[in-house]
């Protein structure tokens, strides 16, 4: 099969003259094997915690989203190097390097997240 995953993206901003709409973007990828969601709701404490993917042989595209109401969660890539940051509500969408353990922390207080990957 082919076009398995589907990715809608668009992004828009309006504050006062600042105006920016970005295209709706809806790309279709392949996906080699059946793998994922994985590992889903997790709960992220204010010490750095790690998720790794060892369900998935090749990891694919990944979804976060923070569920706290208040807290954001900080997300890298290397152990206190945290390059992204969600939040309370927001999401995150990226493809994973192979190999790729992510690390997360917590600001304030523990918040959950739905944390799902994919097999590429």
């Amino acid at each position: 099969m082919a076009n398995e995953i589907t990715l809608t993206t668009r992004l828009q901003v309006v504050n006062g003259s600042n105006r920016y709409d970005s295209e709706n973007l809806i790309k279709t990828l392949d996906q080699a094997a059946i793998g994922g969601p994985t590992p889903g709701y997790v709960t992220i404490g204010t010490t750095e915690e790690t998720i790794t993917f060892g369900e998935l042989s090749t990891l694919g595209w990944l979804r976060m989203l923070n569920l706290d109401p208040t807290n954001y969660v900080q997300w890298g890539f290397a152990t206190g190097v945290y390059g992204g940051r969600m939040r309370a509500g927001e999401p995150a969408y990226f493809r994973l390097e192979p190999g790729t353990t992510l690390y997360l922390k917590a600001n304030t207080a523990a918040v959950k997240i739905r944390c799902d990957a994919f097999e590429d």
